[in-house]
């Protein structure tokens, strides 16, 4: 605890009067009504390589702050303190500086400042922390302070006796904060034989200027809590809590001092606490309130800090039977004065807003308008009501938290509208996804079969990162447990891109949907199998998959910011083949010769996507209702029949002759030989053509766009045959 400094000073003027041999006297009151005033700054640490303003870093010099920075921005009525340059609003964790200031004062001899500062505040210094660094923090927390910057201590280079007096002198050690009391006093005296410092030529401090203005001490603070950050004189009616002297003359009793008090020993008032002074010339700037007609509503003069007034918007006011204009300014006003501003009342035509209406003695309805008062009179009439309309408002955080959707009807006569809630649109959500890799890369979605039973005409919406979308009809669903799964096929390249589910049916007509799914097939199924399987056989499938995907990405110049094997680790990267893979051409047009065809086989090909497609062309040919293709896949005992009637899309006409799509190639089958024999009705059209995806990879060349890509596919049907078999 601080000795007493209205002690102090009484000594130190008294021996002042015997050293200097000057009278002493009170200055005249009322000659010069100084105030005090509070000055807000950074900590600015000169280590970093920027400013910071309200960070606790850990750097070797904090010289710059207080009163050698920029100030900041205080607001008295709202307790908040802000930066202008950055727009930051100081809040808890920041730090910031308090300069104590004495304004409008020529010659000063002696002052006392006691200022209480708000609960959510605690006292800062520079020091080492628990980890030896030097650091700004709390007071409390400070173990070795760096010089200048002592806990609960002003700051060296900004009290009153560094600033004033070039003599050595203790009066920076008798400024002080009392943290229990939570109060910060800050103190000057001259001490170098003095009668008073001349404070009416210009003083540089720091980026500051100051005229007749002493700087009595600057303290340093952090935030600790929400709140207010507010200061108030630690007593207005003890004397001891905001004093000053002039001049030394004949008499250094405290109670001759001139005092800030709430009642002054002659009724007045000596000091204001952070006001503007009376004898200081305040920039003034005028504020101006304009209604939209362009009436001048309101127009002052303000000093600058004060608080405007803003008066009342305009009433809203009807501009039709529909509508009535509201008012609000085009900007919001600024609450404080701090430049010339002109605000404008905009008008904004709104449709009435009625209430529940008054039933009439001759049986009509008298409404009346909440906002602008209008009224009007309905009779009782019949609605005639639209048709419903799906909101899409439908929500989904769990299977026990979620809110159905509502749908709205109008009245085409009167304007009313009734909503209702459609059941079960909450729950129609995407519940379960996993994936199979057959001849087709499919994702599969499941919804709760009770909700899909809930509506008609059932699909599934998926949509793509690229906005391509494809509807799932429920005809080509399935039903797995509680579940109904809807397939969505899956390019390689796009497994690692987000898909967007969304579930649609229809309830009495109307079209509606449940809350939006996104699931991506790498992240939320590849990658966690891989992640959980003991099977090497099975991991090796899944990371040359994914290598798959990756060549599939670069063939096919698939916008991705990098290739999904990086969402590999390093030990399943291990697991991939780097080797080059064997390929064999077994492409033979002739495998099995039919006399007398009616067409012959003229090209073959491949085509990559979800599926993996062979496309076996024919020369001129025009197909009959009782086409079919029979297709041997090597390995499988019978044989497979597609027949034109039943699937027109696996035979597509093409430059005169066809080309027929065998889409049903397996993983585990690109490497098979595949006989296909054209028939109508029992007669072979066609000889019996043998190709497989393999003989494709076989004929790429190395040095081609399309060769890393089919060496890659060759891999993962190798990974395939080890997983599901040959």
């Amino acid at each position: 605890m601080k000795k007493s400094f209205s002690k102090t000073i009484a000594v130190l003027l008294a021996v002042l009067m015997v050293v200097c041999s000057l009278p002493m006297t009170v200055f005249a009151a009322g000659e010069s009504r100084s105030n005090v005033q509070l000055q807000f700054g950074t900590y600015f640490a000169s280590g970093a390589a920027t400013h910071q303003t309200y960070v606790d870093e850990n750097y070797s010099g904090f010289g710059d702050s207080g009163l050698n920075t920029a100030k900041l921005d205080y607001d008295k009525a709202t307790g908040t303190i802000t930066e202008a340059s950055s727009g930051h609003t100081y809040g808890v964790g920041d730090f910031f500086t308090v300069s104590v200031l004495l304004e409008n004062t020529s010659s000063l001899a002696a002052t006392q400042v006691g200022i209480k500062y708000s609960d959510n505040i605690v006292p800062a210094a520079v020091g080492e922390n628990e980890d030896g660094l030097t650091a700004l923090l709390p007071a409390t927390e400070v173990t070795s302070p760096t010089d200048g910057f002592a806990p609960n201590e002003a700051i060296t280079d900004q009290s009153g006796n560094a600033i004033y007096n070039t003599a050595s002198s203790t009066v920076g050690e008798i400024s002080y904060i009392d943290a229990d009391k939570k109060t910060m006093w800050a103190n000057f005296a001259v001490q170098d034989g003095t009668d008073a410092v001349n404070l009416t030529a210009p003083k540089q401090v720091g980026v500051n200027t100051f005229t007749k203005t002493a700087v009595i001490a600057t303290f340093g603070f952090k935030i600790v809590n929400e709140g207010a950050v507010t200061f108030s004189l630690a007593d207005s009616k003890d004397i001891d809590s905001a004093y000053y002297v002039e001049t030394i003359a004949n008499g250094g009793k405290v109670e001759e001092y001139k005092t800030y008090t709430q009642t002054n020993y002659d009724g007045s008032t000596a000091l204001d606490f952070m006001n503007n002074n009376e004898n200081i010339e305040s920039t003034k700037y005028t504020v101006k309130f304009v209604g939209a007609n362009g009436t001048v509503i309101s127009e002052a003069q303000y000093t600058e800090g004060a608080t405007v007034t803003v008066p009342d918007l305009p009433k809203a006011e009807k501009i039709s039977d529909t509508q009535h204009n509201t008012y609000a300014w085009d900007k919001e006003p600024a609450l404080t004065a701090t430049a010339d501003a002109t605000y404008t009342a905009v008008a904004t035509a709104e449709d009435h807003k009625w209430d529940t209406g008054v039933k009439q003695d001759d049986g009509s309805t008298l409404y009346t308008c909440t906002v602008c008062g209008s009224t009007k009179s309905e009779t009782a009439h019949v609605h005639s009501w639209g048709e419903w309309t799906y909101n899409g408002d439908a929500e989904y955080t769990s299977a026990k938290v979620y809110k159905d959707g509502t749908a709205t009807r109008r009245c085409a006569t009167c304007g009313k509208t009734e909503s209702k809630t459609i059941a079960n649109t909450g729950l129609f959500r995407a519940r379960s996804a996993n994936a199979s890799f057959g001849a087709e890369i499919l994702m599969n979605v499941g919804t709760r079969t009770a909700q899909v039973n809930a509506f008609d005409e059932v699909y599934c919406k998926f949509t793509r990162e690229d906005g391509v979308e494809t509807d799932v009809p429920l005809s080509k669903s399935t039903v797995s447990g509680t579940n109904t799964m809807f397939p969505y096929g899956v390019t390689p390249q796009s497994m690692s891109s987000p898909v967007k589910i969304t579930y649609y049916g229809k309830v009495d007509g109307m079209l509606v949907w449940g809350p939006e799914y996104t699931y991506t097939m790498t992240t939320n199924y590849i990658v966690p199998q891989l992640n959980k399987s003991t099977s090497e056989v099975y991991k090796k499938f899944l990371v040359e998959l994914m290598y798959y995907g990756a060549a599939a990405q670069v063939y096919n110049n698939w916008k991705t910011d990098k290739p999904m094997t990086d969402e590999l680790t390093d030990e399943q990267k291990a697991l991939h083949d780097t080797s080059v893979p064997t390929a064999t051409n077994i492409t033979n047009t002739k495998q099995v010769e039919i006399p007398n065809a009616k067409t012959t086989w003229r090209a073959v090909n491949v085509e990559y996507g979800s599926v993996t497609v062979m496309l076996l062309k024919t020369k001129a040919y025009t197909p009959t209702a009782d086409l079919k293709a029979v297709v041997q896949v090597a390995g499988e005992p019978q044989q497979r029949v597609y027949y034109y009637s039943e699937h027109p899309e696996y035979f597509v006409e093409e430059k005169g002759g066809i080309c027929f799509r065998f889409e049903e190639c397996n993983a585990n089958k690109l490497r098979s030989a595949v006989d296909v024999t054209l028939y109508e009705g029992d007669t072979a059209i066609t000889n019996t053509i043998r190709y497989s995806v393999e003989s494709y990879c076989a004929t790429r060349k190395e040095g081609t766009t399309i060769y890393p890509f089919t060496q890659q596919l060759m891999r993962y049907a190798d990974a395939a045959i080890a997983q599901f078999g040959a």
